[in-house]
């Protein structure tokens, strides 16, 4: 691991100044997040706890608006792996003695280090607009560090795609992925209105543990059981979508 640590190194730099040079990227990825969190906290904040019982809707939906800006920055590991491919720098790589890990997990490292960034915006301004943070500063810091981690493990979605097509259309789709399992998940309204299939899918839905774990922070203080279900949900979602990655990269190596 520390090898590929490593081998990571430079070519993270490398994939943040990509990002740095185009920031029109970045902001594409805060504003959106951010036109969803304003338009919804001001529509539903004054009925939310008549409809849902929910008294700080605004701090309700900050962990899913923060997610979504992970999401989004994921998507950026994705389309520079294309451009790679296209450039053809990607198959330059193949020859160095860098380890083919290393040469997928730069690319992961780099899109969690923009969504931890997204993430200190996008708390920041909702603390101004009264979300609070029942877990004062630490619970901030750790609110940025799950929403890395979320980009670390979903990420790999747009990256295995990304190895599998080379192609730039085919991958957006991996950050249309995320739409369905938001909307799927207790990201706008309590899981306990669920009913039928819907509650059905928010219940094997990984990102319901990852919103509540980051909801608890929010709105109730410190819970190892949420953050744990939290961790677990990522774990297990990251060992799927760099399990692709890696099917991925055989694929286009042999």
């Amino acid at each position: 691991m520390i090898r590929v640590l490593q081998d990571s190194q430079w070519l993270t730099v490398r994939a943040l100044r990509e990002s740095f040079r185009q920031p029109a990227i970045e902001l594409g990825s805060l504003f959106i997040p951010m036109f969803v969190f304003t338009i919804a906290a001001s529509s539903f904040g004054n009925v939310a706890e008549v409809a849902f019982g929910v008294e700080n809707y605004a701090g309700f939906l900050l962990p899913a608006v923060i997610l979504q800006a992970a999401a989004g920055a994921g998507g950026s590991s994705g389309a520079g792996m294309v451009q790679d491919i296209q450039s053809g720098y990607f198959d330059k790589l193949l020859l160095t003695p860098s380890s083919r890990v290393a040469l997928l997990f730069y690319r992961l490292l780099a899109d969690a280090v923009r969504g931890m960034l997204l993430a200190v915006a996008i708390i920041t301004v909702g603390i101004i607009a009264g979300s609070g943070m029942a877990t004062g500063a630490a619970g901030f810091a750790t609110l940025v560090l799950l929403a890395g981690l979320f980009g670390l493990s979903y990420s790999g979605l747009a990256l295995a795609i990304a190895l599998k097509t080379g192609s730039a259309q085919a991958d957006k789709v991996g950050f249309l992925i995320f739409f369905p399992l938001l909307f799927l998940s207790p990201a706008l309204a309590p899981a306990e209105i669920f009913s039928g299939w819907l509650e059905f899918a928010s219940e094997l839905n990984p990102i319901t543990y990852i919103l509540q774990g980051m909801r608890d922070l929010v709105l109730n203080g410190w819970s190892a059981g949420s953050l744990l279900g939290a961790l677990a949900a990522m774990a297990g979602f990251a060992a799927f979508t760099w399990g692709l990655c890696a099917l991925a990269l055989r694929t286009r190596t042999e």
